[in-house]
């Protein structure tokens, strides 16, 4: 992927029906832009061999 492809949030959260305030979406997707930055080039550094998570479960008590 080039350096200035990003994936548009606003359009994502709309596509997939969530009501969520302009303001309060804007600050969403200013968040995980920055998310992506970060892990992008720790995904690019993975081995192929490594098998991917494809799914978490936080159980409650691990977000108090």
């Amino acid at each position: 992927m080039s350096a200035d492809w990003k994936k548009d949030w606003k359009k994502i959260a709309r596509a997939n029906g969530l009501a969520i305030p302009d303001a309060a979406l804007e600050r969403i997707a200013e968040s995980l832009d920055a998310l992506e930055a970060e892990f992008r080039p720790l995904v690019r550094a993975l081995p192929p061999e490594t098998d991917p998570a494809v799914a978490f479960h936080a159980a409650m008590e691990d977000l108090e």
